[in-house]
């Protein structure tokens, strides 16, 4: 989860982005990533990663 205190003009551009970067850095690893930013609606698996996510 990235928690963005800015708009984001395309959101999925930028987790793909964001993603492939980290999973580079994990040796290849899957990762997902969501972005919690104030023009972007908040949904159940925001919470979730919140709650259940791993700090990287």
């Amino acid at each position: 989860m990235l928690e963005l205190s800015e708009p984001v003009e395309n959101p999925a551009l930028m987790a793909a982005q964001r993603a492939a970067a980290v999973s580079r850095a994990m040796r290849r690893r899957k990762v997902d990533v969501l972005l919690c930013a104030p023009n972007l609606e908040r949904l159940p698996i925001h919470e979730i990663a919140f709650k259940e996510g791993q700090l990287l």
